[in-house]
């Protein structure tokens, strides 16, 4: 169901920058899709960046799990966990596209 971006590098769990590479490029060719079909409800999910999810000004890293189309913008779905350890917070919450920018 997910695709999995990782090739099995060196070191376990190691992500290198030809795979960050790739995660871009199949983000970028997901937007380019997208934007031909002008439907992007049956995405697959996608890492992206979050900037100011609600109550955590800044960047994180999210995951798109689904879109909409909302009073003539698109917004997108996403999973951002915020803080590490027994601090950590998970929100569930939907972005506007302009704050969703590829990993």
């Amino acid at each position: 169901m997910f695709e999995r971006l990782h090739d099995g590098g060196m070191g376990s769990g190691g992500w290198g920058r030809r795979d960050e590479a790739r995660s871009v490029d199949a983000f970028r060719d997901v937007r380019q899709a997208e934007q031909t079909r002008g439907d992007r409800s049956r995405l697959p999910p996608r890492h992206c960046w979050v900037l100011n999810p609600p109550s955590a000004p800044g960047r994180w890293p999210g995951l798109v799990v689904e879109w909409r189309s909302a009073a003539g913008h698109w917004e997108g779905r996403v999973v951002v966990v915020l803080g590490r350890g027994r601090d950590a917070a998970v929100l569930d919450v939907w972005m506007r596209e302009e704050q969703l920018t590829p990993l």
